[in-house]
């Protein structure tokens, strides 16, 4: 018999078996029973049993207690003897409270017997009985009867309906392998047990007679970092989603509101809005928690707040049931409960770890790329997942880092988890950053610091002088589930990665350290304390989150010491009043590092500082800052003097500068100026070969664009979106690359501007553009194209219709635009709302692939053409305000929202909806038979007015 110690029972929380067996000796030990174990130890399933012709006393007794605990099945195996023995009796009773303590899953097998003759008073089982109460209390016989009768009706299996023992075992294995390594059919592949994480949260999110709110329903899903909380909000989501037409998934509420400052609220509400009302012009202008109530509170909508951390986020967000709709559901994951409690929320779903089962697939998984670990690793795995507590994030990590390795290696990692001091969560997560190489290191601690969200692409540029070829280094962390890349490859970093990379940088003397994170720790190192010593700073990055703080003050002094920093954010810092970062002794800040990398938000001074050597400056980002120009004339002669001497002539020295930094610029490949208000030029940009992104939206002052930017043969993205003063492009620019470009609110812009042939998606939204030329044709690879707004805008011409990659066009408000423009046979979206088009031409039906429609406040529009039939892709069709249309449209498909609010449809009346008519998955005949009812209902209105 297997031993099983007290202390083991007490300590593990693991199942050390996967099945206990009991059975009556004399009946099925030599043949059933040896064949049936035989059979589970064959497929790898670890049972425990036990020879019923020993002598039994107490300490046996109490050994099969401690393994029936730690089973995760218990098989009984009932004969027709069972019941005649007091142990095998004893056993089923505590078997049967585990069971219904929902310890255990109990399989009963009716061997050679019929399972209605545990219940019959007249069978062997109830002689057996009857002998048992001459010899024991009427209380313990009472127990072992009512144990029987529950067994009789759990559905098991009968070995008299099966031809022979050998089909029977197959069948009792092959379900007893389902249970413990399959996994449901709506499983994610990051996530095991979801079926009943859905189940009970779909549970809690039913309609329940006893909620008030019109059936609007808060639901908490709690639980501590790294259990899953938000995979399990996206699978509900994703799950729930049919059944409501307004949805809004917002991730990372958290790090939003830090990373927004005092505007995160109004950006989230703003967010939201969008995502329900995609088409409102309103969004813009829904700042207040009262507009996106007024708005709400009669949609029906799926909200999920993934990952709050703070009272105040869910009162600006969701402030109560009141906000929303009859029938809306609210999911907020948190691992905060106090957050839910004084919200109110009644519903709480708390996320716990994971059962060893399920912790032992989700470790073979990423250890072995299947559902259940290899034999001779069994043991180890089990000890593993012991150390890991059930944590999901933890399991996948200590996994993807043994995948492939030997049993050797297994040991080795067991034993550090085993013998780390820290008991806490982060443990194992540490021991899988240390077996990293030192570049892998960096890699990733750059990642959790400053690219968390971040186009992978993008991180590449700046980490590759740091670690040469990061890429490789990045594809072997998301191996180890390290960091993870999202499907339009954005790197993602776990919160508690993220901390634990927090933790890492904070090791060590303050300046010793590469990399600063923590916001007292740089305060202490940028003061005027700091600046007065003589030693180098070795710091590498610096990443200064103001959000949560009111001001600081730094010494320019301090940077002329840190020769070796190359990487400085400084992030949140804006505030109503201004920049929350101030340099003190400002004649003084003529110098800035080396910097690969500079995000200086709200940076409050003119220019940047003179002597800022940018050879290697990949990312420059100063948005919301004070500048007027990057470097003054003045700046470069200072530099210069300082650099050259002072016995060479102005003239000499003024070229000297200006060639130095032409060269500084050749490493740059992002810069972002948005909302520099006082920006007036921008610097030469011939020598900025290698400049992809180029952003200067809101950049108010600013008059011209240097003729240097024709040089920019790599650049792909130019957004210079309501730059006011802007009047046109430099003349003969190619810009080869350029995919984007937004001039969209430029109001100054008249003509229409070719900078590329290869341009993907062009924004000229209330811009004073009159004419499109014929030669438009050639931008083949157009996709986009945003017109609205355009008040001098004229007909489109003909060419128009050769642009075979169009497929969005909007021409909303556009009051010279009196003809359907023609269009190619890729159109998706067509916005023409606002416009005085008068007729919508019968080759319509030949754009199958247009999927919406949008004529709303066409005041002449007549009827629509019996051709829209044919667009059997056309889900969404706006015809609100068309006051001259009397029929109603022929449409196939599925339409999902048909708005005819405000037409002159007379069979069917005038529909009183606010809101458009929202139509899921319905034919024309319960289309007609849906607005005779509303004009049933209007009419009545109408009489009793």
């Amino acid at each position: 018999m297997a031993n099983s110690s007290s202390e083991d029972s007490q300590s593990r929380s693991v199942w050390k078996y996967d099945a206990f067996l009991s059975f009556r000796g004399t009946d099925v030990r030599k043949k059933f029973i040896s064949h049936l174990n035989d059979a589970l130890t064959e497929e790898g399933i670890i049972t425990f049993h036990d020879d019923r012709d020993l002598e039994r006393g107490n300490p046996i007794l109490k050994g099969l207690e401690e393994a029936m605990n730690q089973s995760r099945f218990a098989i009984v195996v009932v004969s027709e003897d069972y019941a005649t023995s007091q142990w095998c009796l004893r056993e089923l009773a505590f078997m049967v409270e585990l069971a219904e303590k929902k310890r255990f899953d109990l399989i009963p097998i009716f061997y050679e017997i019929d399972p209605s003759a545990l219940k019959s008073r007249t069978g062997c089982f109830n002689k057996a009985f009857e002998d048992h109460e001459k010899r024991f209390d009427a209380e313990t016989v009472r127990k072992w009867r009512r144990a029987v009768d529950i067994v009789a009706n759990i559905s098991g299996w009968d070995s008299k309906t099966r031809s022979d023992d050998s089909k029977l075992i197959q069948e009792v294995v092959g379900d007893l392998c389902e249970r413990l390594y399959s996994e449901p059919s709506d499983e994610t592949s990051e996530f095991v047990g979801m079926s009943l994480h859905k189940k009970r949260i779909e549970s809690l999110l039913s309609k329940d007679d006893s909620d008030d709110d019109d059936d609007v329903k808060m639901v908490g899903v709690w639980g501590m970092g790294g259990r899953g909380k938000t995979t399990i909000a996206k699978c509900v989501y994703e799950s729930l989603s049919t059944h409501f037409p307004s949805r809004c998934f917002l991730g990372n509420v958290k790090d939003d509101f830090h990373k927004h400052g005092e505007s995160s609220s109004s950006h989230l509400r703003k967010q939201i809005m969008s995502e329900i009302f995609p088409k409102s012009p309103l969004n813009a202008r829904c700042v207040s928690p009262e507009a996106m109530k007024r708005r709400l509170r009669g949609k029906k909508v799926l909200l999920i707040l993934d990952d709050v951390d703070d009272i105040q986020q869910l009162q600006e967000l969701a402030g109560d049931c009141k906000w929303f709709g009859p029938g809306s559901r609210v999911i907020i994951t948190t691992r905060d409960k106090r957050v839910l409690d004084e919200h109110s929320v009644k519903h709480i779903y708390e996320v716990k770890p994971l059962r060893t089962t399920q912790a032992l697939q989700l470790l073979s998984k990423h250890a072995f790329k299947t559902n259940r670990p290899q034999a001779e690793f069994r043991q180890l795995c089990l000890d593993i997942v012991e150390q890991l507590c059930g944590l999901p994030l933890a399991l996948r990590v200590i996994g993807a880092s043994l995948y492939g390795r030997n049993i050797a290696f297994w040991e080795d990692k067991l034993c550090i988890l085993r013998n780390s001091l820290d008991k806490s969560i982060s443990t194992p997560l540490k021991v899988s950053y240390d077996a990293l190489d030192e570049h892998e290191k960096t890699v990733f601690l750059y990642v959790a610091g400053c690219f968390n969200g971040e186009y992978m692409d993008r991180a590449i540029m700046v980490l590759d002088p740091f670690v040469i070829r990061s890429k490789p280094r990045l594809v072997t962390l998301m191996e180890k589930s390290l960091i993870s890349m999202s499907n339009n490859t954005r790197l993602w970093v776990h919160d508690l990665l993220q901390d634990m990379a927090k933790d890492i940088t904070c090791e060590g003397k303050m300046k010793k350290r590469k990399m600063m994170w923590n916001f007292l720790d740089i305060k202490g190192l940028l003061t005027e304390t700091m600046a007065g010593g003589s030693k180098d700073i070795e710091v590498e990055s610096i990443m200064l989150n103001m959000a949560e703080e009111t001001g600081l003050s730094i010494n320019p002094e301090t940077f002329k010491r840190m020769r070796e920093l190359k990487f400085l954010k400084i992030h949140n810092n804006s505030t109503a009043a201004g920049s929350k970062v101030c340099i003190v002794n400002v004649e003084d800040f003529d110098y800035l590092p080396p910097l690969r990398y500079l995000l200086w938000e709200a940076y409050n001074l003119k220019s940047l500082p003179a002597k800022f050597a940018t050879n290697v400056l990949v990312e420059l980002n100063l948005p919301d800052s004070s500048i007027e120009t990057l470097w003054s004339g003045s700046q470069l002669h200072r530099t210069s003097a300082s650099r050259f001497g002072t016995g060479i002539g102005i003239g000499t020295l003024w070229k000297l500068a200006e060639s130095r930094f032409q060269n500084d610029l050749g490493s740059l490949r992002h810069m972002n100026l948005n909302r520099c208000r006082n920006l007036i030029e921008i610097p030469d940009l011939s020598k900025a070969r290698s400049l992809e992104c180029l952003c200067l939206c809101d950049c108010e002052s600013l008059v011209e664009l240097p003729s240097s930017l024709g040089h920019l043969d790599k650049l792909v993205k130019l957004s210079m979106l309501n730059c006011k003063k802007l009047k046109s492009l430099p003349c003969n620019i190619k810009l080869k690359s350029l995919k984007t470009l937004s001039l969209d609110g430029c109001i100054n812009i008249e003509d229409f501007p070719f900078v590329s042939d290869v341009i993907e998606e062009l924004g000229l939204r209330c811009t004073s553009i009159e004419l499109v030329p014929d030669s438009i044709s050639r931008l083949s690879k157009l996709t986009e194209l945003r017109l609205s707004h355009c008040k001098r805008l004229k007909n489109l011409p003909d060419t128009f219709g050769n642009l075979t990659s169009l497929k969005h066009l909007t021409l909303t408000c556009c009051p010279n635009i009196t003809v359907f423009p023609m269009l190619g046979n890729a159109v998706e979206t067509l916005s023409l709302n606002g416009t005085p088009i008068e007729e919508v031409p019968s080759w319509i039906g030949d754009k199958v692939n247009l999927t919406c429609l949008d004529m709303s406040e066409c005041k002449k529009l007549h009827n629509l053409p019996h051709s829209l039939r044919n667009l059997r892709n056309l889900k969404l069709l706006y015809l609100r305000g068309c006051i001259n249309i009397t029929e109603i449209p022929q449409v196939a498909g599925e339409m999902r929202r048909l708005d005819l609010y405000g037409t002159s449809i007379e069979k069917y009346g005038i529909l009183s909806e606010e809101e458009a008519l929202v139509l899921h998955n319905r034919d024309m005949d319960f289309l007609k038979g849906f607005l005779t009812r509303y004009v049933r209902m209007y009419k009545r209105k109408r009489n009793s007015r």
